[in-house]
């Protein structure tokens, strides 16, 4: 039987103690560090990149993951970060899922470790116009996680086609949206990841997890981005870096918020040799 890929795995489910069905996929090997994928703004595991995901897999398990309310999962999406983060570690700790001495996990554009530049970051005229949308395209996504360069813009227009192979015919399971994408739930879902990000960048809220309690963790971290990040200013992943005692800095060239897509197989070595203790 061939190994599942991005393409083709099969959504399997968690059910939390409050009844909400979690939406995962596994990939990869079955022992070793597993690596959890939490996605984008607006992301969904129907949205994620086959190169990345597969240059990971070919070392370690892998897990795509939607939380609460996020494309194949039931319920309302958080309005925190600590809540995310509860239904997440309840993941984590079901029968079902893979289990491990220790847990990796990928988090792009997370918010809780950027504090108020990142909420800041959403007024800018256009990312506020393409990230909140109605509809989101890759005019968009260019503009978000691309540079304005020949070569940026082209892994962009690469990295869109790729995030679309994955269709009803290769998994035999229907795509689900972007994250009120259409605004069929009048925005009620993509609002509450902003509250979310609000929230986890307001120091007020340190409790939670944010910005503030970075010096708290005492495991090794990789932090990396792209040269010029319009989502979440690069130099935030300096400071970020700075604040994490155990924490290793990555920053590509010609590259932006979506540098992981546009240089996959060498941002995949990098977390590969990370985890294995380079």
């Amino acid at each position: 039987m061939p190994e599942p890929t991005v393409q083709t795995a099969k959504t399997q489910f968690v059910t939390t103690k409050d009844g909400i069905k979690l939406a995962y996929r596994l990939l990869g090997p079955s022992s070793g560090t597993p690596l959890l994928f939490l996605h984008h703004f607006r992301g969904t595991i129907d949205h994620w990149d086959p190169l990345l995901i597969h240059f990971i897999a070919a070392h370690r398990p892998v897990i795509l993951f939607d939380n609460a309310g996020i494309g194949h999962s039931t319920g309302a999406v958080d309005d925190s970060v600590a809540k995310m983060a509860t239904h997440a570690i309840e993941f984590l700790s079901s029968s079902k899922s893979p289990k491990s001495t220790s847990w990796a996990s990928l988090l792009t554009g997370t918010t809780a470790t950027y504090g108020p530049d990142l909420v800041q970051s959403m007024t800018d005229e256009g990312v506020l116009k393409y990230a909140t949308a109605q509809d989101l395209t890759l005019e968009g996504f260019q503009y978000l996680f691309f540079n304005p360069t020949k070569t940026s813009e082209a892994a962009g227009r690469a990295w869109w086609d790729r995030i679309h192979e994955r269709t009803a015919e290769t998994s035999g399971e229907n795509r689900v949206q972007y994250v009120s994408e259409g605004f069929t739930d009048g925005g009620a879902s993509m609002m509450n990841l902003i509250t979310a990000m609000q929230a986890a960048g307001d120091p007020a809220n340190a409790a939670e997890g944010s910005y503030d309690r970075l010096g708290e963790i005492k495991i090794p971290v990789l932090v990396a981005n792209g040269y010029e990040d319009i989502m979440v200013p690069t130099i935030n992943s300096f400071y970020t870096s700075q604040r994490i005692p155990g924490a290793y800095l990555l920053v590509f060239p010609d590259a932006g918020h979506g540098f992981l897509f546009q240089y996959a197989e060498q941002f995949a070595k990098q977390v590969n040799g990370f985890l294995d203790g380079w």
